[in-house]
């Protein structure tokens, strides 16, 4: 689990200016307490009559959260006497800011202001009708229209209708300091512009940023800050760096992996929603790798044995040699090996894992329907809980957890054995033709692929089995007929999802404990987070499988050049081998990931008429008549 912690960052921000006298009597981050302080400091406008003037677009009912209140419903006698036009767009609210204010002799308007200049309701077209004063002088211009703010801002700045003394002025807090980022010029669009795209416009027109709240900016006419704030508060930092900070921020970083991560506010302001890290990831779990690792980056604590030797040509006995036996201690030990250099190419493993999630997580259930297997062989779809794999040791166990899809290999004529039988695809009346052919090409393929790369895989544990001399090799000439390798062998598509075996403390199997049957296994699976395949520790028993459990991990298929792939002994070529190669016992778990996890599992079979010659026994069998009786001791 990764640490991620969060350091105080030094700041810039300076606290001893306008912020020292931030206090709230209606407004919501100190702006009444600030707005004070600014006109104790101003002198009187030129041209008053006794009243300073302001303006409030986007007034509410007058009261809530508002920065004029307390300038113009002062209920002491204040210093300065204010009068306002205050602007409100909402039927309702305007009814309770008509109430509070007509009365005090301000003017209400019940308008949405357009931040279309040619627009009749555009803040300058507005306000030249209602501001009477000769200089069109103007105290305090407070706007809040959740949007077009920017624009409202622009208009009275180039229009020059009125002239402010000072603006306050709302921003989009949310955004960071160093992006200017001005919203379109649409009535309808609420984005809101980030402060410093409004620092840029205002200076423009000789005003200066003199203090930030949370959501508001306040400009001053640059003489009047110069004059009267500059040194007396002081001011001497105009900067957006020296007077805002962003709190309510959200960082957006990436792993080298392509995971995207959020730091700072993880909710949507106004929606009042969490922002989850999983809804906005670009790649899928499968699809996070870092492109540049090294192709030898791997997971997994196992020795990774390179196949080439045996499955490529032109390669010196003595590599062989040491090939085969690296490949037999580790399968003596554990009966489970990681091979490589087999001749498998990522195309073909990534198309086939990408055909099998297709099939298991995107199509219809109508489409997997359309080829359930219907006979002994199982060729085709299984569903969920359908079959029991504890029941090939005897166990009793829950069904699988896991939905199946089988294929074997293409003969033109099938014979009457069980172990033979016609495959069955996905009817392309049920699903898109295109799909349904890139599925079974790619199944079909990978089929052959991983059939070469399997025969290479017994013949060269035969050759090292051969050099025990307690084994005879009479019983291993079975495994040296290539007429006798993968006649029977089955592709075996697993798909595993999220379920009802992923609750609580997880520690039911979604696959239950238990051996393969056949010769070997060869398995290849994706990056799903939802399963994870476990193999016994070495002398781990059958009627014990609780504890001593070993994660079988892959290296992440998108960072390699040649794959990984897992070997597991089956019960047949342990007998085969008198037990020296033991038969590995696993099983399926489940993790508290979301992604699907996809799985190939090539178990490698004998013709059904292939003579067994096995230790302890006193005369040969065929394959079929071995199998039958194995499943037969299982379910006694």
């Amino acid at each position: 689990m990764a640490t991620i912690r969060q350091r105080k960052p030094t700041l810039q921000r300076k606290k001893s200016g306008l912020i020292r006298f931030a206090q709230n009597i209606t407004s919501q981050g100190g702006e009444d307490g600030i707005i004070a302080k600014i006109f104790e400091l101003l002198p009187s406008p030129p041209e008053c009559d006794g009243y300073y003037l302001c303006i409030d677009v986007g007034a509410w009912d007058g009261k809530h959260l508002s920065n004029t209140y307390n300038l113009l419903c002062a209920k002491e006698e204040p210093e300065q006497r204010w009068k306002g036009i205050l602007i409100e767009p909402h039927p309702e609210r305007f009814v309770d800011l008509k109430e509070l204010h007509e009365p005090l002799g301000n003017i209400c308007l019940n308008v949405c202001v357009s931040c279309q200049p040619e627009s009749p309701f555009s803040l300058s077209n507005l306000l030249s009708d209602h501001v009477k004063t000769n200089d069109k002088t103007v105290d305090l211009l407070s706007i809040d229209v959740d949007g077009t703010d920017y624009w409202l801002m622009d208009d009275i700045l180039r229009s020059q209708v009125v002239k402010a003394r000072v603006i306050c002025i709302e921003f989009n807090p949310t955004m960071p300091d160093d992006i200017i980022y001005i919203q379109e010029r649409r009535d309808e669009i609420r984005h809101g512009s980030s402060l410093a795209a409004l620092c840029e416009l205002a200076n423009q027109y000789s005003y200066v940023l003199v203090e930030t709240t949370v959501f508001n900016a306040f400009f001053v006419l640059e003489d009047l800050y110069l004059n009267y704030l500059k040194d007396t508060v002081p001011i001497p930092d105009c900067s957006i760096e020296a007077l805002h900070e962003v709190t309510m921020g959200t960082t957006m970083y990436q792993l080298y992996d392509g995971t995207l991560k959020l730091s700072g506010c993880k909710r949507m302001l106004w929606h009042r929603l969490p922002i989850h890290e999983d809804k906005i990831q670009i790649l899928t779990e499968k699809e996070r790798n870092f492109p540049f690792a090294p192709p030898s980056t791997t997971t997994s604590q196992e020795t990774i044995i390179n196949m080439s030797a045996y499955c490529m040509e032109n390669f010196q006995n003595e590599k062989r040699a040491e090939c085969r036996n690296k490949l037999l201690r580790s399968l003596q030990k554990d009966g489970f090996a990681l091979i490589t250099g087999t001749g498998l190419s990522v195309t073909a493993c990534n198309n086939a894992l990408r055909a099998t999630d297709m099939f298991f997580n995107e199509a219809d259930e109508k489409v997997r329907r359309s080829c359930l297997a219907k006979d002994r062989a199982r060729r085709g779809y299984s569903p969920l809980n359908s079959e029991n794999f504890a029941s090939l040791v005897g166990n009793v166990a829950p069904n699988d957890l896991v939905r199946k899809f089988r294929v074997g290999a293409v003969e033109e004529k099938f014979g009457q054995s069980p172990l033979h039988r016609p495959n069955t695809w996905p009817s392309c009346e049920h699903w898109d033709e295109e799909k349904a052919s890139f599925f079974q090409k790619s199944i079909q393929d990978f089929y052959a692929d991983i059939g070469r790369a399997s025969n290479a895989v017994v013949h060269a544990i035969r050759e090292g089995l051969s050099n025990i001399e307690s084994l005879n090799e009479e019983n291993l000439q079975v495994l040296s007929m290539d007429e006798n390798i993968s006649h029977t062998s089955i592709l075996t598509l697993l798909g595993y999802k999220k379920g009802a075996r992923h609750q609580g403390k997880m520690k039911r199997s979604l696959v239950a404990p238990h051996t393969d049957v056949g010769v070997i296994t060869i398995l290849l699976f994706d990056a799903g987070d939802c399963a994870v395949l476990q193999r016994a520790n070495n002398g781990q028993s059958i009627s014990r499988p609780e504890k001593n459990w070993i994660d079988v991990n892959l290296p992440n298929l998108s960072t390699l050049s040649d794959p990984v792939l897992v070997v597991n002994i089956g019960d047949c070529l342990s007998e085969i081998s008198g037990g020296t190669l033991p038969s590995t016992l696993h099983r399926v778990q489940p993790l508290p990931g979301d992604v699907p996890r996809n799985c190939l599992a090539f178990f490698v079979g004998l013709a059904p008429e292939a003579e067994l010659m096995l230790p302890n026994r006193c005369a040969p069998m065929s394959y079929e008549e071995w199998r039958k009786e194995r499943i037969e001791k299982a379910s006694l």
